[in-house]
């Protein structure tokens, strides 16, 4: 499933995500409720999770900003140490659950597979797989779809492959791959990583003349980039 995380505090957030991946969702952060509003507008998303003050409105606000563009989205709300008035005033605005701040990792999962069962009756029909940049993540089957092909990835390829989608023209560091994919933090051999990019390179054809470049940034990780075609003719 899609979910949307609108944190500014980018600590909490990281560790957010990668709880919401080890559960075999997609998530999208955001740092203030605008970039995700704005988004909202083009691509579905199954649940949101925001905190309290999403730097640029409060959750209140967000809520029903969010609900006028898509109705019926689940939405969970961040609070640090609240005072049941501030629990009740987000659960009238709309909230679906509230969560304290840091999140409590079996928990949080809890409530939010609770919420996407609930939530999964009235989700779309043609909005089932969870694309991005033209691949289909079908988190059920660790299936990819792309130019009508579908290819079947191990866990961890599956896993990996999100993870850098999610990041595209963003390097992500080998720490946080082991602590996504792995759910580990120093003890995974490098070449272990560079085995799986490798093979989820190949299997999802990411090539520049194909549309997609996965390269290693030296000393540091990976990075997935979308190359536009006038690049590669330029190049050739």
């Amino acid at each position: 499933m899609r979910i949307a995380l609108i944190e500014p505090d980018v600590q909490h957030a990281k560790l957010i995500e990668r709880l919401i991946f080890a559960g075999g969702h997609v998530c999208q952060h955001f740092i203030a409720s605008a970039p995700f509003l704005q988004r909202a507008t083009d691509e579905f998303f199954d649940l949101l999770i925001t905190a309290s003050w999403a730097r640029d409105h409060c959750a209140e606000d967000v809520i029903a900003r969010a609900r006028s563009i898509l109705p019926s989205l689940p939405v969970i709300v961040l609070m640090s140490a609240p005072r049941e008035s501030q629990i009740v005033a987000a659960l009238h605005a709309g909230a679906d659950d509230c969560l304290n701040k840091p999140v409590r990792g079996p928990e949080m999962l809890a409530r939010v597979d609770a919420l996407l069962r609930r939530a999964s009756l009235r989700r779309p029909a043609n909005r089932r797989r969870d694309t991005i940049g033209g691949y289909a993540f079908d988190t059920a089957h660790f299936a990819v779809t792309y130019r009508g092909l579908t290819v079947i990835l191990t866990p961890k390829e599956f896993r990996l492959a999100l993870l850098l989608f999610n990041n595209l023209a963003r390097p992500v560091s080998r720490a946080h791959i082991l602590e996504t994919v792995w759910a580990r933090r120093r003890d995974e051999k490098s070449r272990t990583i560079d085995t799986h990019a490798s093979r989820v390179r190949n299997k999802l054809q990411l090539r520049p003349e194909l549309g997609y470049a996965l390269t290693p940034v030296y000393g540091y990780g990976y990075q997935l980039d979308a190359i536009p075609p006038e690049a590669v003719v330029d190049a050739d």
